[in-house]
């Protein structure tokens, strides 16, 4: 079930998600990053999420100390991720720099009489995700090679992780079939040729009588629904 962001938040005109992109972000992931941040707000607009997300270039990163700075920090990472918020200090442990997920941590805690509520979060993609594909070695002859995923991969987990800044949880997933849509719990890679890292998708869904891959990126009913009721 959804968590809800802190009142002070959820209540400004209009409902906005501040993201300091960290500059340790390379060239790849910040175009990625652009693009899930314009598909998330594209997707918001199409489903009235209720909540749309910025990320100025004077934003600051969220205050290890206090409530000010952004409200999310995006960055990339691998091993041990260690950042400090509202005066603790946390630690991701063995973060996979080759996967082809991220991890979003939300920061909660007691608000006044508003029960258990977001306060921060910090988004970590991997590093460099990998995938195996195809390469030619002579006239007809291939090997399978990992290399790092194309662009429309990163896209889609870059975009996954905005879902989760929302306040969804990994028990909100959905799941592989037909039902499944940007927020799956577990797509299938489909890579392209060695050489076409664009050509990358992800199978959310594989059956005699379709195959349905992304990108392009899209969301169902079920998470849309999940969405605009957590920020009512």
């Amino acid at each position: 079930m959804p968590t809800p962001w802190a009142d002070s938040v959820k209540n400004r005109n209009p409902k906005q998600l501040t993201i300091f992109v960290a500059p340790t972000l390379n060239k790849p992931w910040r175009r990625a990053f652009d693009d899930a941040l314009s598909t998330f707000n594209q997707l918001s607009q199409d489903n009235r999420l209720g909540v749309t997300m910025v990320a100025p270039d004077n934003a600051t990163k969220p205050d290890p100390n206090g409530e000010g700075g952004a409200d999310v920090q995006f960055d990339m990472g691998k091993g041990d991720i260690t950042f400090s918020a509202l005066g603790q200090d946390f630690q991701l442990k063995n973060f996979s720099g080759t996967s082809m997920h991220g991890k979003t941590e939300l920061l909660r805690g007691q608000v006044g009489n508003q029960g258990q509520r977001i306060q921060k979060a910090f988004v970590y993609v991997p590093q460099t995700p990998m995938v195996v594909a195809q390469m030619a070695v002579g006239r007809g002859k291939f090997n399978d090679v990992q290399r790092e995923v194309g662009h429309g991969i990163k896209h889609f987990i870059a975009a996954h992780e905005l879902i989760h800044v929302c306040g969804l949880h990994n028990s909100d997933h959905t799941k592989y079939g037909p039902d499944a849509d940007l927020f799956i719990e577990q797509p299938q890679p489909f890579s392209g040729d060695f050489n076409k890292p664009d050509d990358d998708k992800l199978v959310l869904h594989n059956s005699a009588q379709s195959q349905v891959a992304s990108p392009p990126i899209f969301l169902k009913k079920a998470i849309a629904d999940m969405i605009r009721d957590n920020w009512k």
